[in-house]
Order: C-alpha cells, then structure tokens, then sequence
C-alpha cells in the first residue's frame, strides 16, 4: 500500500486528517494495490491493440427467439414470435430484433455453437473458464478468459494505468442489493475470476448509474437521457472510514488537492519506481474520465439509452412483481461504459445482462412474456454499439462476442416456456477487425442440435485469444503459464472470421 504523509494534522473540508494516508488504488482485492498491478507482467509485442466486449446473457438465451429462428421449424420449434428479413440475403433473425437485423452485414451468428452443462451455476463457469469438469455450487479450478487475457497482456494498461479485466453487472434496484431473479449472476462473477494466476489479474468490478430516479417512481417519470455521475467518481478520494469502494476501484476524488500538496512537499523523493508510476496514474485522469458518463456527448447517451424499456422488479424470493413500477434496464449505459473503457485500454470487459430464464414457472415468466422484457432493450443497445464504434472508427479495435450459458429446448411446453439446453447456445461476433455478414454452421431442422461445423467452449476461447494476440508470437514467450497457450490452441478457431 502506498502511503503518502502529508506532514500536517489539520482536517481538510471533508474531515480527514492532513496526516492521514492515501490508499493508492486500495482495490478490495485481498490488499492488492495499483503499485502490485504496475509491477505485475506487462504487455509484449504479441498483443494486439484490440479489446473484447464479451456481453454475457446470463439465464440461458433461447436460440430460436433470437437468431436461429427456423422459418420452416417442425411444430414450436421455430420463434414464437415470427422472424423477418435481414440485410444478409436469405438470413433471418426473431421478429424481436428488428434494429439487429439491419445490420447483420456486421454480425457473424454462429449457429452451431455447443456447450456442455444444463444448470446455471455450473454452466456459467464452464463456458468462462473452458473448465468442462467443473460441477454447480463448487469453487472454479481455473482462471475466466478475462483473467487469462490480463495474465498475457498485462494486468493494467502501461499507460493509462486502466485495468485490463473490468467487470460490469447489471444495475440493480430490488428490495435488497442482490436479491432476486434479476441479481442471479454471481456465478458468472465467479467464472471471470484467476484461480490460480493471482489477485492481480482479478477483475475490477464497477457499477454503472441509472439516470436520477428513472423507474423508481412513476410519479418521478423518466425524461430524458440526462447524464448521471459515476458513483465510482466518488470513491476516487483519499479513504474515510465510510468510503464507497461498490466499484473496487479506490482512487481520488480531490486530485487537484494532493496534486499541490505533494508538489509542495516534495513528497515523491524515495518512492520506489512501480508506486511512483502508481501515483502518476491517480493524478492522471485517464481512469476517472473512462467511467464518467458525464463526459459523453448527450446526444449518444440518448442513443444508448435502454431505461425507457419496462422491466421487471423482484422480491426476495426472486419472484417477479409484475404490478409494480418497472425497475428499468442499465444494459445501454453498460455497453456505453465498456466502449468508453476500451478506448482508455481496458483490453477485457465483460457485460452481464441476466434474467434469460423462461421456463414458465410460479413467478418465472414464459417465451412470450420474457422475450417481450428482455429483447428489446437487447436490440436497441446492441444496435447502438454497433454504430457508435463504426462512427468512431473502433469497429477493428473493439470485438463483441454475444453468449449465454446455453440456450432453450427445441419444443414449448404446454405453458410457453422453453427449458436449459445446452446442446445449442447462441453466439454472436462484431467488430474486432474480423470478417462478419456470415452465418457459421447450421443448425438440425428443430434448431436442437447442430448439423453441421459444430464449435465448442474451447473453440470459442480458441478464437478469442487469436483475434487478441499474435499466438505464434505468443509461442516465443518462455514466460507465460501454461494455460495462457492452451486456451489459445486448445480449441479449433472459427476461421470463417479470419
């Protein structure tokens, strides 16, 4: 921990003592601090200058109501909502994405994409960790692709100070800070996590705000997409006993104060080389500006914005309130927020967008239902990215990788609701310089199994880490753990992109 006497006891205006210390990046990561990151293993010259955005549709995603909606399914297997045309001739996706579908030119849908398990907390950290052995309610074995990406590039950016492994979940507001259907992602938490490889390659966990009262009262209404200050912004301060550290990521909010103070002090003489670097980066503002969306033009938060969709509220028994005021959709301002951090150098940024379970149960909605909460918000924040990293010449750097867990079973139940499968699961590439407007694979005629060119979870980590790295440069690096390469070689790539 670095820690910065500022000689003098007097209380500033927030009421810390000037003799108080600063935590320098005090990250709640076991005492990991921005000095252990900067001295962790930094980027070689196989690393691409590219990030992923990997968007995690936690609850298992239905292949047929998304983009594999067989037109010519036998029966209830085909989408339930009907399909419509696409920009790709002959190619179609559910009726649900509508903005999707105009620019499936820049998509690539596999659809003969596989996993292996057919429970949530064990289908989360296999597809994560590519660790198929791993069974539900037990501990990961082996580190999260994120984590694996930041071992080989380095656990923060050399310059920016930015943290390669970010984590975004969803925004919440339930009658408890997890609880609930919509808080049923602590297993894909788990699954991003390094095992083995160390705290330093842990991903930093941040929130994303909803605008001001949106959907918590409906007297308040929602307006417009007006910005909203990071709660982290406030936790970049010197640390009080009552500090906010929700986001991981403590830095400093009076940066102008201890820039003068330790210019005045002279207080840098003797610090080691990686805690100098440490603080060079608190009073820089790459980080802080990446995660203020107060920075962002208001004309691209109105486009991003998804919080004007309906959602629903769950109690504690994790049953859906369908009578109360919608509790709004954060999905936009976290995509916006993961675009904002690959530009500062996040390399990894893993999205999480739950509640994809729709088996039609007591208090669990069926197809038609859960589709009609989840989907559009999915379309409508998808199609948004899409065109703001074209507009801002990101579409090569920045790869977005759309997965579940798994997908749905081919046939309805007698309640309209479809249940775990793993044997198909929807996956979606854009961007990352890749070549896209393609489906991969095919389907059988049900949409249950894959006909033909089926991929697996290492295929998936297999493609990641080459669109990310030079792997045959990668080779060259003696220094690497083992399990760097064989996430990289283990699988078959999908050279369709390539």
């Amino acid at each position: 921990m670095l820690r910065i006497d500022c000689g003098n006891s007097r209380p500033m205006c927030d009421g810390l003592s000037r003799r108080s210390f600063i935590q320098a990046g005090s990250l709640g990561l076991s005492g990991l601090t921005l000095a252990n990151l900067l001295a962790a293993p930094a980027e070689s010259s196989y690393v691409k200058d590219k990030a992923v955005v990997l968007l995690f549709l936690g609850g298992g995603p239905s292949q047929l109501e998304t983009w594999d909606p067989k037109p010519d399914g036998i029966g209830t297997s085909t989408s339930i909502a009907g399909h419509i045309p696409t920009r790709l001739p002959g190619v179609r996706f559910a009726s649900y994405f509508p903005h999707m579908a105009e620019l499936a030119d820049r998509l690539t849908i596999v659809r003969s994409f596989h996993t292996h398990h057919a429970e949530h907390n064990g289908a989360h950290k296999q597809i994560l960790t590519a660790d198929t052995s791993i069974p539900d309610g037990k501990p990961i074995n082996h580190p999260g692709m994120g984590a694996v990406y930041a071992r080989a590039a380095g656990a923060v950016h050399p310059q920016t100070g930015m943290p390669r492994q970010i984590l975004i979940p969803p925004t919440l507001d339930h009658t408890a800070e997890r609880a609930g259907f919509a808080g049923s992602f602590e297993s894909v938490v788990e699954g991003c996590q390094p095992a083995y490889l160390g705290a330093s390659f842990s991903p930093f966990e941040i929130k994303v705000p909803m605008k001001e009262g949106a959907a918590k009262d409906k007297k308040k209404g929602r307006g417009k997409s007006e910005p909203v200050e990071n709660p982290l912004l406030q936790d970049m301060e010197p640390q009080v006993p009552d500090a906010r550290l929700d986001g991981r990521l403590g830095l400093l909010k009076q940066l102008d104060q201890l820039n003068r103070q330790l210019d005045a002090r002279g207080v840098m003489d003797g610090v080691d080389a990686n805690n100098a670097r440490a603080l060079d980066v608190l009073r820089g503002g790459e980080v802080r500006d990446a995660l203020d969306l107060l920075k962002e033009d208001p004309r691209t938060l109105a486009a991003y914005d998804t919080e004007h969709f309906r959602n629903y509220r769950c109690n504690d028994q994790s049953k859906f309130e369908r009578s109360g005021p919608s509790i709004g959709i954060s999905l936009g301002r976290q995509l916006l927020t993961a675009r904002r951090l690959c530009e500062a150098g996040c390399g990894f940024v893993t999205v999480i967008h739950s509640n994809w379970d729709f088996h039609a149960r007591k208090g669990i909605p069926n197809m038609p239902e859960g589709m009609s909460v989840l989907a559009p918000p999915l379309d409508h924040a998808v199609a948004a990215f899409l065109k703001d990293i074209h507009q801002r010449g990101l579409q090569d750097k920045i790869l977005l990788v759309i997965t579940g867990e798994f997908g749905r079973t081919p046939s309805l139940d007698e309640n309209l609701g479809r249940h775990h499968w793993p044997r198909l699961c929807p996956l979606v590439f854009a961007g990352g310089g890749l070549k896209h407007g393609r489906i991969v694979g095919e389907s059988d005629r049900r949409g249950g199994e894959p006909a033909d060119n089926p991929y697996s979870i290492d295929d998936l980590h297999a493609t990641i880490m080459n669109a990310m790295f030079d792997v045959g440069q990668m080779r060259l690096n003696t220094g690497l753990p083992k399990i760097v390469m064989e996430r990289a070689s283990r699988g078959r790539v999908i050279g369709e992109m390539f």
